[in-house]
């Protein structure tokens, strides 16, 4: 009966050469499966066999490890920098399972001075960034763009579109701290406001043209909620007068909701015959959404006629 096969005898430095190159980082496969070296049983049964020797390989293995860690990687430093470079913040970019850890990411702007100069050039870029934002938030009070503001919305401007159309202007919230600071600035706008709204509701005068396009709309699912955010649509408080004081105007609107919950009806059956899922699915949002416009449209009715 043939004995346990003798281990294949190996120089004893091949064991110092593993133990350096798996300290240094390298796994014991990539080491074993170059020519001339032993295989990865041979280490293994090394380590086994010989405490001393496991004990090292152990050692040498948690140095690695430790290496791999916090080896400086070009490319995902590439990565990260040209992610700050976009606009995204450290914290967002970090949380990347793809990116460094916040320590290892400490740790390379530590020890490689190009990446820190890097990440110091981008965030001065930031910062500067961030400061111009804060002096444009924090300016004062400026009559020239205050008159500027109003003879804009006199001329029946919406107030967002003015600000937003040049961009010299204040944002939303500089114009409200003015306001705030400013009260004869505040009663100005009000009134600039209000005027270019009185302008605007006597310029959209009831016409069967006008009629016609409510009613089409109305018809095809809209409100006067969602007609009142249309600029070129009168606003909700003309269409609610209309419906008191405009009996064929309450009449057309009432046939348009009509005319809604029969095409809707015509819908739901069509999709009832497909009798699938998808059928069944769309049919729930159709009901959910006629019967909200159905309560609307009678509390509409209700607080018109009582």
């Amino acid at each position: 009966m043939l004995g346990p096969m003798p281990h294949r005898p190996y120089p004893p430095h091949l064991r110092t050469i593993v133990l350096e190159r798996v300290a240094a980082g390298e796994f014991i496969k990539e080491i074993c499966g170059e020519p001339d070296m032993p295989c990865a049983e041979s280490v293994t049964g090394w380590a086994r066999r010989e405490p001393e020797f496991g004990a090292a390989l152990a050692t040498a293995k948690a140095r690695g490890a430790h290496r791999r860690r916090w080896a400086f990687d070009e490319a995902r430093a590439g990565a990260l920098l040209a992610r700050l470079a976009a606009g995204e913040s450290i914290g967002a970019v970090l949380a990347d399972p793809a990116m460094p850890s916040p320590a290892v990411y400490r740790y390379w702007r530590a020890t490689h001075g190009e990446f820190a100069e890097a990440v110091g050039r981008l965030n001065a870029v930031k910062a500067a960034e961030k400061a111009a934002r804060m002096r444009r938030r924090r300016r004062g009070y400026d009559a020239a763009l205050a008159a500027t503001i109003l003879a804009r919305v006199w001329e029946g401007r919406p107030l967002r579109r003015v600000l937003a159309a040049d961009p010299a202007l204040p944002c939303l919230s500089v114009l409200a701290r003015w306001r705030r600071e400013v009260p004869e600035f505040d009663a100005a706008l009000k009134g600039c406001l209000r005027k270019a709204g009185l302008r605007r509701a006597a310029g959209r005068l009831h016409s069967p043209e006008l009629q016609e396009e409510i009613c089409e709309r109305i018809a095809e699912g809209a409100t006067f909620r969602t007609l009142a955010r249309d600029l070129a649509m009168p606003c909700a408080g003309t269409l609610s007068n209309w419906m008191r004081t405009k009996p064929g105007f309450f009449n057309a609107v009432a046939e348009a909701c009509a005319w809604r919950e029969q095409w809707w009806a015509e819908e739901a059956y069509g999709l009832a015959m497909t009798a699938g899922l998808g059928a069944r699915r769309q049919i729930g949002q159709l009901r959910s959404k006629a019967g909200r416009l159905r309560g609307m449209w009678a509390a509409e009715e209700a607080d018109l006629l009582g």
